[in-house]
Order: structure tokens, then C-alpha cells, then sequence
């Protein structure tokens, strides 16, 4: 037998005040070795108290009759270990929310606490002790997306000597700011901010994987298991240095050489290449002057990484303006969207930064429409934050290139935060052949086309030679949630590129200061299976949420690590073969009798009165 004892916290008076000890004490003396008594078990002092108590008794088991183990569990677990008494060999009563609150009549509160009690006792009687998994941390990290926000925080995590894993799904690094070439307030060249980060990058010990993209992530922080598919690229990008030669040797132009993509390397179509098709062709590798930076034997690679983070990066997409068949996007030639605008203007764009419509000319008149989507019921109710910042940049640049063109703007509302961001605004109030124009709703804007691209804006026809349209910022929604995923830049909200780079800064902060520790403390509570009942049926695989069951060699496998011991498995197991820690049949079954049997006891008055 069990030697248990009893704790009763008196929650100074809140308790006794409709449960009367002494009655309670008469009740279950029998029942423990024995019962104390303390004001507030919680108190500092108290604590102390009932550790040396605790000491001497030496109890195997404890009953604490006090407040709900939402409260205070951790607090009375570790007492109990500082005492000797395994922690999960502590039940704990809550006789406060569950009597005192709520019941007004001192007999009917003390036959509750009786029974709750008696539900507890049976409870702890059939169970074992349990302790808790230490599991290492992984220090290795990864980042998914190549933009900005992931370089700044591979570079700083690798300087800080952490083994660092750069996912970026493009064959390129820089996301879209390697796109701008000029970059709101000062115009600054957005190649040149980035192109050093990403040399940094293939000059360090950053594992890079280009091509790439995540299959798989499951478990918690400092256990996090990902499984990676890697598309051949058949450059190292390491190794080539971007010189052309391959492009210009090339009989079938299947290999590119894209100065606006970074790092800028040689990138091959497997759909022309002739050595992919099967056919006697080598000409590029003879006329590399790198060794080994073309390899054609690359296939599509698979593998499985454990890290202990994740840091997902992708940045932000745009709306797609289609859905807005009334503003032309998609129709009519010279209607751009802004990343597509971006490119036109960079120098090393489709047209070589110069400024001409489809048909060749230099406009006369562009428009730029801000708000597509963004503050609207309809698609996005928020602001997009940069938009009118980017918008009066357009304005600063295409006057600098076009200074007799006009430029329109529609606005629906203009948002400049920050110090800086009035700047390019008030050079576009002062700019004589700009005019700005607000709307209230995109309904009052309809575009069509003629010679000439028409806008329609209430009663006036605005004919135009381009139209550049603003659409609404967005993310991707598509991020499983689990511990130890750390979001960072504009994946998580429209960010300008000086607060992308502050908060993945913020991030590095906070992934360095959690991998200070070095073991995870994990609860017992871990499902097991019982191996001569299981009938490998699978279906505890589809319904764990946390992915911690899988088969292996035809055998199911519990992955302890991953398992949160939700029960989910042990519900749904036909063949009764699955068991949870510190949640047996026989300690649930034993608990339920204790209540039924306590509350016949009390019911038939041969116990209280």
C-alpha cells in the first residue's frame, strides 16, 4: 500500500469558509496516513514549511486539497520534488473554484470536498510514478526565404556560430528587392544594398539550398524535423562566376546568364538544353573556365533535417489585379502592376530602364492608381503601408527619366509613417505636371482602351499611354503552426525594407537568447503502444495532429519526441492497444468509482450527517 498523505490549504479563509476542516478531517482520516493543515499553502514562508513537513513524513503519495491546478500545480509539484515526492505522484483538489465558490451551503460544500477527495485518493492509488523527458536541443536553424528579411538573419546567426540551413524556393537570392533599383526615401539602388548580403552568404558556412522548398515540418523548438525536395540546378552557384561564356557558346540559347537575378549565374532551361534531352552536347562545360560549376548529373534531391528552429521568411505577395476586370490588368498592354512597373525601370529590365509604351513611344501621360484592393470590404480591409510611398517614388523616378510626361495619381487614402516618408510626397505636390486625385471607392475608376488607355473618373475621360496600378499587399496563409516556427519581415505585415531588416534583427535577438538553454523539459504524458494488440490498421497515423506516429519497416513507430499527449491516438485505436502516461484506463476508471462510491456513501448519511 501507498503511504499518502494530505495537504489542506485554508486559502486564508477563502476555503473554510464553507468547508469546515475538522468535519473534512474527521471524514478521511481513516483514509491517509495523514492530513495537515496550512493558512496559504502558496505563501513563500508556507512553502518552506511544507517542504521540511513533507521531509520528514516522507509520504509516496500527496493529496492537495486546495485551488485549481490551473493555478498553482507547478507550484505544488515542485515543492513536492524538493521534498522527495515525485511530482506526478501530487493530485491536487480543486475545493475552491469547484466548492467554496460556488456552493452556499456548508453541509452540501463538505460532502463535494469529500467526494472530490475520494476520487483523487482512488486515482493516486493505481498510479505509477512518472518523470519527465530531457530532450537536447538542436542548435542548428533554418530560414525559409531568400529575401531581405532571411539573408539579414542567415548572415548575423551564422556570424553568432549557429549552423545555419537558407531555403529559397527561386534558383535566385534577394527576393524582390534585388527588382528595385531605386528604393523609397532616397532612392537608394536596391542591387547594391542586397549584393553584398548575398556574397556574404555563398562566401560563409550558410548550407544554401536553391531550388528548394519545404515538404515537411513537425515537431516543437529544439526538435523540429523537415523534410526538403531540391530541384537540380546543374550550376553551382558558388563556384560560377557569372562571366557568359556558356551563354555565348550555347547553339540552342539554353543557357542565361540574368544580371537582375543574384547571385548572378549562369541558369540553364532543361527544356532546351540539349545535354538534358539526351543528345551529345558539352560545349558549355568545355568553355567554363571554373571546373565542376556546370554538373549535369545533378538530379532532384530529397532529405530530412532536424534543426531546432525555423525562421519563415517568404516576404509578401501582391493581389492579383485580374479580379478587377474593370481596371484592364491582364486585357490591355501598358497596364502594369507595380513589381512589374519595378522591373521596366531597373536598367538591367525587359526594355533597359527606358520608359515606352507597348507600341515603342515615350508616354505622355502615365497613371498610377493607389489602393487596388487595399482598404476594401470587398478584398483587403487594411492598408498596405507602402504603396503611397512607392507610388510618389515612381513619380520621382519616371520624372528624372520622362521630365515632360504628366503623371496622374488616384488616391483613396495617402499613408506616410515614418520620418522620411513625406519626402517623395512633397516633391510630387510641387511637381507642376502631377496632379493627385481621390476616389472613394475603385467603382468611380473604369479603364478602357482605344488608341490610347481611357480612364474613367466620374465625369471626366483621362486618356493615358500607361497605367500603373498599386494592388493590395499580402502573405502567404499557407504556414503550418507549430514550436519553435518563428515568423519575420513582410510575411507577417507590409514592412518597408529598414523595418524587414529590424525585425529580423529582433528575431536573431530572441533565437539567441532561447538557445541559451540546453535541454527541452518535456511532461511524461507520452502515448505507448502496445504491440501485442495492435493490428497496424493505421488509423492512429491519420489522426495524431502531431505527426508523431509513423510506419516504419511495417511496423507503427511512436516518435515520444513529437507526442503531446493529446489522447487523440488512444480514442481512436479499434484495438484498444494504445495507453497514454498518467492517463490509464484502470487510473480514470478508478477515479470515476471513488466519486460514485464517496457520493453513495454520503447520499445513504452513514458518513456525514
Amino acid at each position: 500500500m501507498l503511504q499518502i498523505g494530505a495537504i489542506f490549504c485554508s486559502c486564508a479563509g477563502q476555503i473554510t469558509e464553507k468547508i469546515d476542516f475538522e468535519k473534512l478531517q474527521d471524514l478521511i482520516r481513516n483514509k491517509v496516513s495523514w492530513i495537515e493543515k496550512f493558512e496559504l499553502a502558496c505563501a513563500e514562508k508556507t512553502i518552506q514549511e511544507i517542504i521540511n513537513f513533507l521531509s520528514i513524513k516522507k509520504p509516496e503519495g500527496l493529496i492537495i486539497l486546495a485551488c485549481s491546478p490551473k493555478n498553482k500545480e507547478s507550484v505544488f509539484q515542485n515543492l513536492g520534488e524538493k521534498a522527495g515526492i515525485n511530482p506526478y505522484m501530487i493530485n491536487i483538489v480543486n475545493i475552491r473554484e469547484q466548492v467554496a465558490w460556488v456552493i452556499k451551503d456548508r453541509d452540501r460544500a463538505l460532502k463535494k470536498a469529500f467526494i472530490l477527495f475520494s476520487g483523487a485518493l482512488e486515482r493516486l492509488k493505481k498510479q505509477k510514478p512518472l518523470f519527465e523527458i530531457k530532450i537536447p536541443i538542436c542548435n542548428d536553424i533554418m530560414i525559409v526565404g531568400g529575401g531581405i528579411a532571411g539573408i539579414v538573419a542567415a548572415n548575423s546567426l551564422s556570424k553568432a556560430d549557429k549552423k545555419v540551413y537558407l531555403i529559397e524556393k527561386e534558383c535566385s537570392l534577394g527576393g524582390k528587392i534585388a527588382k528595385y533599383e531605386k528604393l523609397f526615401p532616397d532612392l537608394a539602388c536596391g542591387p547594391c544594398m542586397i549584393h553584398p548580403m548575398i556574397e556574404e552568404v555563398l562566401n560563409s558556412n550558410i548550407e544554401l539550398r536553391l531550388n528548394s522548398e519545404i515538404e515537411e515540418l513537425k515537431g516543437f523548438y529544439g526538435a523540429i524535423f523537415t523534410k526538403i525536395s531540391s530541384k537540380p540546378m546543374y550550376v553551382n552557384p558558388k563556384k560560377c562566376i557569372g562571366c557568359s561564356e556558356c551563354e555565348q557558346i550555347c547553339p540552342v540559347k539554353a543557357i542565361k546568364v540574368e544580371p537582375m537575378k543574384l547571385p548572378v549565374v549562369a541558369r540553364i532551361s532543361s527544356e532546351k538544353c540539349l545535354h538534358l534531352k539526351g543528345q551529345d552536347c558539352d560545349l558549355c562545360i568545355k568553355e567554363c573556365p571554373v571546373p565542376e560549376a556546370i554538373n549535369f548529373d545533378e538530379s532532384e534531391k530529397k532529405e530530412s533535417l532536424k534543426v531546432g528552429a525555423v525562421l519563415w521568411a517568404t516576404g509578401f505577395e501582391i493581389m492579383d489585379c485580374k479580379v478587377l476586370s474593370e481596371l484592364g490588368y491582364g486585357r490591355f498592354k501598358d497596364v502594369y502592376n507595380s513589381l512589374e512597373f519595378e522591373e521596366i525601370l531597373n536598367s538591367e529590365g525587359p526594355t533597359s530602364g527606358e520608359i515606352i509604351t507597348s507600341s515603342g513611344k515615350t508616354p505622355e501621360k502615365i497613371a498610377i492608381v493607389h489602393c487596388v484592393g487595399s482598404l476594401d470590404e470587398n478584398y483587403y480591409p487594411y492598408c498596405s503601408k507602402i504603396c503611397c510611398q512607392y507610388a510618389f517614388k515612381f513619380n520621382r523616378v519616371l520624372r528624372q527619366k520622362l521630365p515632360e510626361t504628366e503623371m496622374v495619381h488616384f488616391v483613396k487614402e495617402i499613408v506616410l509613417p515614418g520620418k522620411n516618408a513625406y519626402r517623395l510626397y512633397s516633391q510630387t505636390l510641387k511637381d507642376p505636371l502631377t496632379k493627385i486625385l481621390r476616389y472613394n471607392d475603385l467603382k468611380e475608376l473604369k479603364i478602357t482602351k482605344e488608341d490610347l488607355l481611357n480612364v474613367y473618373f466620374k465625369n471626366d475621360k483621362i486618356s493615358c499611354d500607361i497605367v500603373v496600378l498599386c494592388p493590395a499587399i499580402t502573405s502567404n496563409k499557407k504556414i503550418e503552426e507549430i514550436s519553435g516556427l518563428f515568423l519575420t519581415g513582410s510575411i507577417k505585415e507590409p514592412m518597408t525594407i529598414n523595418e524587414t531588416i529590424n525585425d529580423a534583427m529582433a528575431q536573431v535577438g530572441n533565437l539567441l537568447c532561447l538557445f541559451k538553454e540546453e535541454k527541452i523539459i518535456k511532461q511524461p504524458f507520452i502515448a505507448k503502444i502496445d504491440y501485442n494488440k495492435c493490428s497496424r490498421c493505421g488509423i492512429c497515423l491519420s489522426q495524431c495532429p502531431y505527426k508523431a506516429i509513423e510506419i516504419e519497416m511495417g511496423e507503427v513507430k511512436m516518435i515520444e519526441i513529437l507526442c503531446e499527449g493529446c489522447g487523440t491516438c488512444v480514442a481512436s485505436c479499434p484495438s484498444n492497444a494504445i495507453g497514454l502516461n498518467g492517463y490509464s484506463d484502470e487510473e480514470i476508471l478508478s477515479e470515476i468509482y471513488g466519486i460514485l462510491n464517496a457520493t453513495k456513501e454520503v447520499n445513504n448519511g452513514s458518513t456525514v450527517a
